[in-house]
């Protein structure tokens, strides 16, 4: 009996122990990051040959490349558009999970930090506000029906394209199109909708009127981020909005030109700051603008274009290469000279899906804060570099703190 008692007491250790060393191993695997190294995950060919040797998913968790040829082959072949195969081992023994990843097509680019002028053209009309047109039997405002919102883009009106506001004045007053309902197809938070809509009868103007505030373009200024060496860019890693709506640009074709700081309105608590610049529409243009997405601002600049002939090629950093602790992001405050600055990277995120939010940073640099108060509108696009690579841009400032805002990812960005 007392043999028995000993028994069990030893085995209920030994489970004990099992039990704790279990919970241990499962606590030090990190899912969350294993999660986020989806089939998103994009490394240069350089990281793909480190990461054996990467202690990023920790101390227990070991990645192999399946096939040992793939480390061995070419440059040109790295840069293609394969999917090598990676394999997670516990204890560098226990296989628990086979991952394909994307390869970066090229390991530099060209580091911007040049502030340049954007100017965007929309697809259709952007609905921006109303203007009540005055009827025989009052005023009327046709947001009231609910038919169109504030931030639709219209595209079509009686299948003829919308291209400008003076178009809808001219479709609506056609001899076919005078005071009956007409078809409009429009875009409304990324969905195409067909509704209709009857134009209102001006007696003012004795015209009809859809009775809207509209808008087919925007442009402002913004931050260069990187060119590759198709003489792609990059740009602001965020998407262009409309100033009232909010509503993402719905892009047509866009220019990029020169730009001039000409000053900066500093950030504080409760108030973005932002770089006052200046460039000339028709003049000094750079290039043209291709995507207007949540990465940022894409195209093409020109084979003379006099922002090649001032960055400096580095080597790319994908989001293993990103750990808290020092950098610098590189802008323009002053003309069009291109200064580096301290900055602390705070945090990186966990993300297995597209965000302009992958990493908290802070401004530590005295002379930026003293100049600008820290991160301004105006900024976004600011490389960001750690360890001589350029790991990500600038995205966002914090309202309650402008030394402190978001950067994304840059390969992300690299790949549109």
């Amino acid at each position: 009996m007392v043999f028995r008692k000993k028994s069990f007491i030893i085995s209920s250790f030994f489970v004990v122990i099992f039990v704790t060393a279990l919970c241990y191993v499962l606590f030090q695997i990190p899912f969350q990051k294993i999660n986020d190294f989806s089939s998103n995950a994009f490394l240069t060919s350089n990281e793909l040959s480190e990461i054996e040797k990467s202690d990023y998913f920790g101390p227990l968790l070991r990645v192999r490349v399946k096939n040992d040829e793939t480390i061995k082959a070419s440059n040109e072949k790295m840069k293609s558009d394969f999917e090598p195969e990676i394999e997670f081992r516990l204890f560098n023994l226990i296989p628990i999970k086979n991952q394909k990843v994307k390869i970066l097509k090229s390991d530099t680019v060209l580091v911007g930090g040049c502030a340049i002028g954007l100017v965007l053209k929309t697809n259709g009309v952007l609905v921006v506000g109303s203007s009540p047109v005055t009827t025989a039997q009052g005023e009327k405002d046709v947001l009231d029906d609910k038919i169109l919102q504030v931030g639709d883009v219209i595209t079509q009106i009686e299948n003829e394209t919308v291209g400008d506001g003076k178009t809808i004045s001219k479709i609506v007053n056609e001899e076919k199109n005078r005071g009956r309902e007409l078809e409009v197809k429009l875009m409304r938070k990324n969905r195409e909708i067909t509704t209709k809509l009857k134009p209102c009868y001006d007696v003012k103007s004795e015209n009809y009127k859809m009775g809207i505030w509209v808008r087919d373009d925007a442009s402002g200024i913004g931050t260069l981020t990187f060119v590759n060496k198709d003489n792609r860019f990059g740009a602001l890693g965020h998407p262009i909005c409309d100033s009232d709506t909010k509503t993402k640009i719905n892009l047509k074709d866009g220019k990029v030109y020169n730009c001039n700081i000409l000053g900066v309105n500093k950030g504080s608590a409760g108030c973005p700051g932002e770089i006052k610049g200046l460039f000339m529409q028709g003049k000094n243009e750079q290039g043209v603008v291709e995507k207007n997405n949540e990465y940022g601002v894409f195209g093409s600049l020109n084979e003379d274009s006099a922002f090649l002939s001032s960055l400096n090629e580095m080597s790319v950093g994908g989001r293993l290469s990103v750990k808290p602790g020092k950098a610098q992001i590189r802008c323009c405050i002053n003309g069009t000279n291109v200064e580096t600055f301290d900055i602390e990277i705070i945090k990186t995120n966990f993300q297995n899906y597209s965000n302009d939010k992958s990493m908290v940073i802070r401004v530590i640099d005295e002379d930026l804060i003293a100049r600008t108060g820290g991160i301004v509108q105006g900024m976004s696009g600011s490389p960001i570099l750690q360890n001589n690579k350029i790991v990500g841009a600038v995205t966002h400032v914090f309202v309650s703190d402008s030394t402190k805002g978001f950067g994304v990812y840059i390969d992300w960005m690299l790949n549109q």
